[in-house]
């Protein structure tokens, strides 16, 4: 006799039961994306990617992709799995793709834990009477413990598949870095480069340039869009930009010292009033530069830059990098060394 489906999505279990298993299965599931965010750190670097903020991209997609295709046509993701529930429809199959890419996005508003913490889901977890989170709702889907499905709903060999297909990247993602680092380099890459582990490299969205830091500077499009190179350490309140401008938009004799002052226009009262150094001319890899430092206050805080141009072949390059005036002498040989790396990119 086919079960009535009001009978199948009402609970007969405690809410606060329900609520636990699935908060588990998110648990196991985001320790999982944990690991694969930590190693796509370098996946930039392994697979060439130009842009860090492309290879961010890649992970949101793939958990995207994980969620929606373990769901649609499973109804569960591993860590539903483990926990033995499921998502269903309201005839009690995999809701399919569409619903599951609903109750995916919906993820962002209910169940991110940087927002509420995810206290809309549980919310709704304890206390509609479907127990169902916000995504559920709209979807008009169910999560319901595995052994009240009848067994004509449930396809262990298809299951079977698809985790195993879905969790392979993942796997693949996670694992990969680590066999890399285990790769001895040649003595030409070790002379030139360190270990995945000490350093990063950030590469111009041009492609011709790069500048290396430790691993925890990040690709941060927020600090200007026009930047060649955009990155912080938020954490730390570090940040550098890098501009590049073509030599041929600019008159046929310009110099490298009209190109400072042009920057020195830029920092005019804070070099006559506050400068930690004033302009003085160096050699960065080979090319010609010149460098000064200031503190400005910006909103109240004072603020210290290290401003660097650089001229190449074919560019002008502009580094700003700045930090908490309070901190400079704590981060100032960082920033100059992170500076020191500006060159060339080659493969």
């Amino acid at each position: 006799m086919k079960q009535n489906h009001d009978d199948l999505h009402k609970p007969s279990y405690r809410p606060v039961s329900m609520l636990f298993r699935r908060i588990g299965a998110t648990v196991i599931d985001y320790l999982l994306f944990a690991a694969l965010i930590r190693s796509a750190i370098d996946i930039d670097k392994i697979f060439m990617v130009r842009n860090e903020f492309h290879a961010q991209l890649c992970v949101i997609a793939l958990i995207l992709f994980y969620y929606v295709l373990l769901e649609g046509l499973t109804g569960s993701t591993i860590g539903k799995w483990m926990m033995r529930i499921r998502v269903v429809d309201r005839d009690g199959a995999a809701p399919g793709l569409l619903k599951a890419f609903i109750r995916t996005v919906f993820r962002a508003i209910d169940s991110n834990p940087l927002l509420f913490a995810g206290l809309p889901a549980a919310l709704g977890i304890v206390m509609t009477e479907r127990r169902q989170r916000l995504g559920d709702w709209v979807a008009r889907t169910y999560v319901i413990e595995v052994g009240r499905l009848p067994s004509h709903k449930l396809n262990r060999g298809r299951e079977a598949v698809v985790l195993t297909l879905a969790a392979t990247p993942i796997l693949l993602a996670m694992i990969l870095p680590m066999v890399v680092r285990l790769n001895p380099l040649s003595e030409g890459e070790r002379s030139k480069e360190t270990s995945y582990s000490d350093e990063k490299i950030h590469i111009s969205h041009n492609g011709k340039f790069k500048i290396t830091t430790s691993p925890d500077w990040l690709f941060d499009p927020n600090l200007d869009n026009q930047a060649e190179i955009s990155i912080s350490n938020r954490f730390s309140n570090k940040y550098l930009a890098v501009f590049s401008e073509p030599k041929k938009r600019f008159k046929r004799g310009s110099t490298l010292e009209q190109y400072q002052k042009y920057a020195e226009q830029s920092f005019a009262a804070a070099l006559a009033h506050s400068p930690i150094y004033k302009p003085r001319p160096l050699i960065i890899n080979g090319y010609h530069a010149y460098q000064f430092a200031v503190e400005q206050e910006v909103n109240g805080v004072k603020v210290a830059y290290i401003v660097t141009t650089i001229e190449t072949k074919l560019y002008y390059h502009w580094i700003t990098v700045w930090t908490d005036a309070a901190k400079y002498k704590e981060y100032q040989q960082e920033l100059h060394s992170v500076i020191s790396t500006f060159n060339n990119f080659t493969t």
